[in-house]
Parts: C-alpha cells; structure tokens; sequence
C-alpha cells in the first residue's frame, strides 16, 4: 500500500514537473504517506468497530425478535385461555340461572304443599275440638234446667271438658257408697256424651275439703276415691258405659277450687270431677301420617 501511494505521487510529480529520484520523492512525500497510511488505519479501526457493533446489533435485534415472537406466543395461549373462561363462564351462567329457576319453582310448590298441609292439619285440629264443644254444649243445653246453677260448673280445656258437680247432687249426706236422688241427670248426659264421642274417655275425680271426714278409717284421700269409684261402677254397670274408657281418680283436699277459710269455700270443695278426655294418641297418629304421605 505505502510502495503504491510512493509509485502514484512519483508519476504525479513526473506529469506535472520534472521527474525527481525516487528517493527524494520518498523523502519528500513520506511524511505525507505516513499520515495517510495513519488515518487509514484509525478508519479501519473505525470501520471493524462499526462492523463488530452492527453484528453486536444485529445479535441484540435477533434477540428482540426471538422474544418478541415468544412474548407472541404466550399472548396467543392467553387468549385461547381467556375464550375458554369466557366460554366456560357463559356455559356456568347459563347453568346457574337454570339452577335458580328450578330452585324457585321447587319453592313455589314447597310452599303450596306447606299451605295444603297446614290447612288439612288445622282442619284435624279442629275436628279434634269439635267434639269437646259439642259436648259443652250438649251439658249446658242439658243440665241448665234440670240442676241449680250453682250446684255444678262446666270448663272447656284444650283437650278436655271439666263438669264439676257439689256432692249432694250425687250423694247422700256423708256417704260414699249410696246416690242421691236427681243424680240421673248427670249420668245420663254423662253417658250421651261418651256414646256420641267414641274417642272421649272419663275421668272421675274425687275431691274433698280440708276436714276431717265422717267416715271412720278413711282419710280424704279415700273418701274421694271411694266417691269416684262408686260412680264408675255406676256408670258402667248401670249405664252400660265401657269400663275401659272409665278411670276413677282421687286428689282429696288436694285440689280446691276455692278457698277453706269459709263454710261456703268448703262446701264447693266437696265435688266429684267428670273429665271428658279426647284421645290426642289419634290426632297425633293422624297429623304424623299427614306428614308422611305429603297429603
């Protein structure tokens, strides 16, 4: 390179002057040629480094593209994912708002079988106390004018029917064994009621103030019981009624309905209870088979 630039200056010089000796056109123009020779190597320099950045360069953009194709990639399984959930999530609404219509049509007809329920079950309520009130009624419209109206009570309770009558309108004074006269009243509406309600019972209860009775070898305890006995076995034996829906009970002086301070008090302590019981082992039977059959 340098012995080709010495050569062109030489011609150079040769053309436009006279031809001088090689040597001296060495001296003259070396440090021309060194300078040159200088900067072409400062721009080979230049010219490799620009090289190896633009390869440097080209390895990053290759780089940048791998990636970005593979960010593309991963952007493409994405939104394949994101179309399955929206598909998914559609199918899923779809589903619930059909679970949420049948769940509201179940309750619709949950709620018809509740009210026909409750109503069948008030209706046996009902039926049930039917026969309670009409017994009420039938002691009232009958002993009303056949006994003084201060000589008995009548008492609807749920599920029973109390008729309280004094002891002399059954017994004779200061027994517990022989009837007074009159007491057929009583028995026989006693014994309708039974003969109209198959499912009532009778319970008998004896009562007694708090004195000391008449009869000797007794206490008040008894005295009561023998009373209610008594007109069990009347009820039965005369009356025909079923013993087994008889039950002759006692509370004695256990159980006043007034006060024992006052003659008056004591004398309405001395009565015999007539319990009419409705058989609430039949209602409950009926009200659980309501509840198994749905109907």
């Amino acid at each position: 390179m340098r012995l080709f630039t010495l050569l062109l200056f030489v011609l150079v010089g040769c053309g436009l002057s006279s031809c001088i000796s090689p040597k001296k056109a060495a001296e003259r123009y070396q440090p021309r040629i060194d300078s040159l020779a200088v900067v072409t190597r400062v721009q080979a320099d230049t010219i490799q480094h620009l090289t190896l950045a633009l390869e440097r360069s080209r390895g990053g953009n290759d780089m940048l593209l791998e990636t970005q194709n593979r960010l593309q990639d991963r952007l493409g399984v994405q939104d394949d994912r994101i179309e399955e959930l929206e598909s998914n999530l559609s199918s899923t609404s779809d589903q619930m708002s059909q679970r949420v219509t049948d769940l509201r049509a179940a309750l619709v007809a949950n709620d018809r079988l509740v009210n026909s329920l409750l109503r069948v079950q008030s209706a046996a309520i009902n039926a049930f106390s039917a026969d309670i009130r009409r017994a009420a009624n039938l002691l009232s419209d009958s002993l009303e004018t056949k006994l003084a109206p201060d000589t008995y009570e009548i008492a609807e309770l749920p599920g029973e029917l109390v008729l309280s009558v004094q002891e002399m309108v059954l017994f004779r004074p200061r027994s517990v064994g022989y009837l007074a006269r009159g007491n057929e009243a009583v028995l026989k509406v006693v014994t309708q009621i039974l003969q109209q309600n198959p499912l009532l019972k009778l319970r008998i209860v004896g009562h007694t103030d708090n004195q000391p009775n008449t009869l000797k070898g007794t206490d008040n305890w008894k005295y009561a019981a023998l009373r209610a006995s008594t007109l069990a076995k009347e009820l039965a034996e005369t009356y025909y009624v079923s013993p087994n829906r008889l039950l002759a009970a006692s509370q004695g002086e256990y159980g006043p309905t007034r006060s024992n301070a006052s003659p008056e008090g004591r004398s309405r302590n001395r009565r015999v209870d007539f319990v009419f019981t409705n058989n609430v082992g039949n209602l409950v039977r009926q009200l659980e088979r309501l509840a198994a059959t749905g109907e």
